[in-house]
């Protein structure tokens, strides 16, 4: 016979895994922003690049992402 499983454990199980995948996902940002930071740091051109383009274009690309991503996320749902 088929062993019963309950509600309960099904829903804790996949909770488990969800919190690891979004904790590996938080790890990955972190390592990828020190890595760029790094040369950003090593390499002075590359320094010299990134910090002469004006603030207000950074601020656009991110609101563009995360307007990107919210709409993703809103339409699965």
């Amino acid at each position: 016979m088929a062993k019963k499983r309950s509600v309960r454990s099904l829903i804790k199980k996949e909770s488990s895994v969800e919190c690891k995948h979004s904790w590996n996902i938080f790890l990955m940002k972190i390592g990828s922003m020190a890595f760029i930071l790094f040369l950003i740091k090593v390499w002075p051109w590359l320094n010299d690049v990134l910090l002469g383009i004006h603030w207000g274009i950074y601020l656009g690309i991110v609101i563009l992402i995360m307007v990107a991503l919210v709409s993703k996320n809103c339409k699965k749902k």
